[in-house]
């Protein structure tokens, strides 16, 4: 071990140390109410009365004696300070919050209030009997709870200003450290916030949780990844029950959220919640506007359920509780509408989220839903920010890290010295938990370093910049095995279906499994409600696939009436005051897409393939067809690489794609399906498809991506020729550079784009590229044999003006091979050699996908998980922890 200027913290007592020290005592107050519950199971001798309190707790002992009305609890409190000052519900809570943060630190609370509306709630919440108000003016002395007891007092430093009202003068101070040092012995370095979880969490059964605690930043994207690994172990761990968390509650609520939008919201919007209510929709109603729904559509529960909604802006929160609830459900919904006293409102908007607000925020909302057997014992989960004393034998540290610090900044009530030297004590004997402990860390965080809690430097008084300079017995590795069988994920994957996960990647599979393991397993596994451009796409696909079938019928009818056959279905996609809009989005899009089918030359396909009977083509069904094509809508494997593709059209060796959605330009396309890019959006759908059309005959290794509106108006007025709104990738069997060649699209645009000098003689200076440039593209500006052969090409003199000249062309082309792709206008072609490189890259991520199929497809995003459609039930939650408070 290397020698340390100040090498060891202060050591803490134990538990049991500090009983000893204090079992003689009447009476012991701390401010660490698990300490104190710690100090009360070990009680060896017969004692009448309390022996280990907290401040807080005592004061709730004796308010009935002491004040002339019990102290309200928090709810009591925020509305009754809303109702006499007219906030609404969500401030006062904000605010009371606040000031209680701030009281616990000084009596000056008014000071620190910097709004008219602050202080008002301030005023308001004076007068009210609270807890806080009886401790601030509480004597000890003057009481006879203390009256003949012998007092200890445990750590009176790390009191603060309420709590310290409740020592009384002649006790006698303890302090929580004693003579000697502490080192902490090993710290496991293991990697990112996943793999700790896994493994502090492979340390432990279901036969020993009870001896484990884990601490940890319960605000962290680590306290999910614990649970997670615990709920895969099927271990136990201590959680608490509250309101939010009771599945009445949060259906009662979704219920009227959705009603309050009855107008516009669709069948497939609420299937789901009406069955929990027991009501059913009659099968392929999904995509119809509920409103529109009538009794010959749904049976008679869920007739009555879409009368509540529909009803629901003239109902009360309690009429809507007794129509949808069951007998349970009505108890625990009953229970929290008259805690918030909206039972006999009328439903607003406005109300709603003040309800909501109360039941996410408010922690003393009633119920009476046991908490689970399961939930009752097990692994204890404590908060690094909010504990000192575990009562447990196994301790596991996990982070340590900068979500560890306890910031004291901004907050002007408080000293900051004081404050810090507390938050070093509270860590210190933190640190010094249970019989056994184990200290785990990232290896890195945000790419860098670890970096230990800024705290550590104030514990050694020096700067302490990596944990080595903590402990010098660093173990770097993990013991979980990543690639071993999990019995739980297993069996739970083999129930949903044996082949999952090992079928081939689909365009929309590998997309993403590449943005992120964890979004790919939860798109195999949940569905997600289609938004308005997905419903729109899927309209597109059908009447082009039902056009390429039958279409003497479009020609027949005319597009209008194949607009009003959708119209109740698709109109009004995001509002009923859009309607007119989407009816003229769905006009262009149909109008686009019979004009690009035209001018492809479609005719005359074989009717050689029925229609599916699961999703039958609503076009088909409407006219009574049974008969569709094989050009269309067909699953391709690929029979090299594990990949397939359902093709919209194979039609004269080109397949076609119809997009719907926002168009995308060559380049943003190209940028998209290239490994590590910078793309948002990562799509792979071309080079997926164009390896699968090379190895089909009749091939012409071209893939269209086909957007119905883009130049929408232009291209329905006739003033642009529909092909504008196609992209094209084509596959060509040369490299890179042979690419240039042969290349109209790539003449054309440097015909524009390069200087005056050098546009006109843009496929000879290619030609010359081609032959004596170096294959990689950004030396091409600096190599002087090339600069000398377009300067005599051009007909220019070589000089330093025409060498920039020349060397900035040469820069200009060198751009259109960004990506190993030559993009020019609307037109990306994809060299072999890139092909291949991107084929060698998805079998790689294939591979893995599948070794991965029986442990875990970790969360490892490339971009930013707000942006998930998945983020709702991801690991982003927080704990509700099962730990004590000296409420």
């Amino acid at each position: 071990m290397s020698v340390l200027l100040y090498p060891f913290m202060k050591c803490a007592k134990s538990i049991d140390e500090l009983y000893e020290e204090v079992s003689e005592f009447d009476l012991v107050i701390t401010v660490d109410a698990a300490l104190a519950t710690a100090l009360n199971a070990r009680i060896d001798r017969p004692i009448i009365g309390s022996f280990a309190l907290t401040p807080r707790q005592i004061a709730s002992k004796i308010a009935s004696r002491v004040m002339d009305k019990a102290p309200y609890n928090e709810l009591r409190v925020i509305s009754s300070v809303s109702d006499e000052t007219g906030l609404s519900f969500k401030y006062v809570h904000s605010e009371v919050e606040n000031i209680r943060e701030i009281r616990k630190y000084t009596i000056d609370v008014r000071k620190h209030l910097h709004s008219e509306a602050s202080k008002a709630v301030y005023d308001s919440y004076e007068k009210i009997p609270t807890l806080d108000r009886l401790m601030g003016a509480f004597i000890p002395e003057d009481d006879q709870f203390f009256k003949g007891n012998k007092i200890a007092v445990i750590e009176e430093d790390l009191f603060n200003d309420l709590d310290k009202h409740f020592n009384p003068i002649g006790h006698e101070s303890i302090s929580i450290f004693k003579k000697g040092d502490y080192e902490i012995p090993r710290i496991y370095e293991i990697g990112n916030d996943r793999q700790l979880a896994e493994n502090a969490v492979d340390m432990i059964s279901v036969d020993n949780c009870t001896d484990f605690a884990i601490v940890l930043n319960t605000s962290s994207p680590i306290a999910d990844a614990v649970r997670t690994a615990l709920y895969r172990k099927r271990i136990p761990f201590i959680n608490s029950l509250t309101v939010r968390d009771l599945s009445q509650i949060r259906d009662y609520l979704q219920f009227i959220t959705l009603a309050l939008d009855f107008d516009t919201i669709r069948v497939k919007h609420v299937k789901e919640l009406f069955s929990n209510y027991n009501g059913f929709f009659r099968k392929g109603r999904e995509e119809f506007l509920l409103s529109k729904q009538t009794e010959n559509d749904m049976p008679d529960r869920c007739m009555e359920l879409w009368n509540v909604m529909k009803d629901i802006r003239k109902m009360t929160f309690g009429e809507v509780c007794d129509a949808i609830c069951d007998r349970n459900a009505r108890i625990q919904v009953g229970m929290t509408i008259d805690d918030l006293k909206v039972r006999d409102q009328v439903i607003t908007r406005y109300l709603l989220g003040e309800v909501k607000y109360a039941v996410d925020n408010v922690n003393e909302l009633r119920h009476s839903e046991e908490i689970p057997d399961d939930e009752r014992n097990g692994v204890l989960l404590v908060d690094c920010n909010n504990s000192v004393y575990i009562d447990r034998p196994v301790v596991i540290y996990l982070g340590l890290e900068q979500d560890w610090n306890m910031p004291v900044v901004g907050k002007p009530y408080l000293d900051a010295e004081e404050e810090t030297d507390k938050n070093v004590m509270r860590l210190t004997a933190l640190l010094q938990q249970g019989s056994v402990r184990y200290y785990f860390v990232n290896s890195t965080k945000g790419g860098k370093p670890a970096k230990p809690n800024t705290l550590f430097s104030q514990i050694y008084h020096r700067p302490i910049k990596s944990f080595r300079d903590i402990c010098d017995d660093i173990v770097k590795g993990r013991w979980h095995e990543e690639s071993g069988p999990i019995s739980v994920e297993k069996e739970s994957i083999t129930e949903l279906d044996p082949k999952a996960f090992t079928r081939p990647f689909s365009k929309s599979s590998f997309d993403a499994y590449y943005s992120c393991p964890r979004k790919y397993l939860y798109s195999s596994l949940l569905n997600t409600p289609d938004e308005k451009s997905t419903e729109l796409g899927n309209l597109v696909h059908a009447f082009a696939e039902f056009y390429v079938c039958y279409p003497e019928i479009v020609e027949e009818k005319g597009i209008d009436h194949f607009v009003d056959l959708v119209s109740e279905r698709y109109s009004g996609l995001s509002s009923p005051l859009l309607e007119t809009l989407d009816r003229d989005h769905i006009r262009c899009a149909m109008i686009s897409t019979v004009e690009y089918l035209k001018a492809i030359g479609v005719h005359d396909v074989p009717l050689d393939k029925p229609i599916s009977k699961n999703n039958p083509n609503q076009f088909f069904v409407a006219f009574g067809k049974t008969m569709g094509s094989s050009v269309c809508e067909n699953d391709i494997y690929s029979k090299t690489y594990p990949i397939h593709g359902k093709m919209d059209l194979y039609w004269n060796g080109v397949i076609t794609d119809y997009k719907t959605g926002k168009p995308s330009s060559a380049s943003s396309i190209a940028e998209a399906m290239t490994f590590d890019s910078n793309a948002q959006y990562p799509e792979f759908q071309p080079p997926i498809y164009l390896q699968i059309i090379s190895e089909l005959g009749g091939s012409r290794n071209r893939f269209n991506q086909f957007y119905a509106m883009d130049n929408d108006v232009p291209t329905e007025e006739g003033k642009a020729p529909v092909m504008s709104n196609v992209r094209v990738m084509q596959l060509d069997d040369r490299d890179l550079k042979g690419c240039l060649n042969d290349n109209p699209a790539l003449i054309s645009s440097l015909e524009t784009d390069l200087s005056k000098n050098l546009r006109e003689h843009a496929a000879e200076i290619v030609q010359i590229i081609h032959d004596i440039g170096q294959d990689d593209p950004s030396t091409w500006d600096k190599d002087g044999a090339l600069k000398v052969a377009v300067l005599s090409c051009a007909g220019l003199n070589d000089n330093a003006t025409n060498r920039k000249t020349v060397e900035a062309g040469l820069r200009k082309i060198a751009g259109y091979l960004r990506y190993d792709l030559v993009t020019a206008g609307a037109v990306i072609t994809v060299p072999k050699t890139t092909m291949e490189q991107t084929m060698s890259r998805i079998t790689e991520a294939y591979e893995e996908m599948v070794s991965r199929r029986t442990t875990d497809y970790p969360p490892e995003p490339r971009g930013d998980c707000k942006r998930c459609r998945f983020l709702s039930v991801c690991t982003r939650d927080q704990l509700n922890l099962g730990g004590q408070t000296d409420e």
